[in-house]
């Protein structure tokens, strides 16, 4: 009787899930930890966020832990994500900000809308945002993701707390690639790790893709 297949590894099974898992990025996780207590504590609605930095930093896995952390029980009814590719025309906007300034659902202090890869919005989508961002009830909060920041309004910018996300130091990065490496089945060398290291440039998602690359391609243990 053949065995079950062996369940195949994709960079999912790699992104950070909680912001302790977001590795390299100490500025930005502590800022988001005290915001996250405000919240906690029921003393402020957080502010909206503004995560800006390289591609493949970990600006759309800290969203969505604080989300999580943010959320807690209410995150699926109450984090709404909006991709590049997702339709985000004036329309489609102008709901989002009518339902904005509506109470959340499930009994939540607030909802969080996730606009990744903002610089995708045409001017007037951006436009069309900060009347959301100024919307009466403190009901959402919006948490924005774009890779510069050197076209995006600086009205647009005020109105958030601005996070830097950086390519991430050798050895934060070869801790992330050893971490994921104990999750695979995969064996390699010191050597081939430090190569990993050196090939990314402080990239944690162009390490996963190497760490793949070279698992992959060689025998599985076991």
């Amino acid at each position: 009787m053949a065995g079950s297949p062996r369940r195949r590894l994709s960079m999912e099974d790699f992104r950070p899930t909680t912001l302790d898992e977001v590795v390299g990025q100490p500025v930005a996780v502590a800022r988001l930890r005290r915001i996250l207590a405000g919240a906690r504590n029921g003393t402020v609605v957080p502010p909206h966020l503004l995560l800006h930095g390289p591609p493949g930093t970990g600006k759309t896995a800290a969203a969505r832990a604080f989300g999580r952390e943010a959320l807690g029980e209410n995150y699926e009814a109450n984090f709404s994500e909006l991709k590049a590719f997702d339709d985000r025309d004036h329309a489609s906007l102008q709901r989002i900000v009518v339902a904005s300034r509506s109470p959340p659902p499930g009994g939540a202090p607030f909802r969080i809308i996730f606009f990744d890869e903002l610089e995708a919005l045409s001017p007037d989508a951006l436009n069309d945002l900060r009347p959301a961002m100024e919307g009466e009830g403190g009901w959402s909060v919006f948490v924005l993701a774009c890779n510069e920041l050197g076209g995006l309004a600086r009205a647009l910018q005020s109105r958030c707390t601005v996070l830097e996300f950086t390519p991430v130091a050798p050895d934060d990065l070869r801790r992330i690639v050893t971490l994921a490496l104990a999750r695979t089945p995969f064996r390699l060398d010191a050597e081939t790790i430090d190569s990993i290291v050196e090939r990314a440039k402080g990239i944690p998602r162009e390490a996963i893709k190497l760490l793949l690359e070279e698992g992959g391609s060689r025998t599985v243990a076991g």
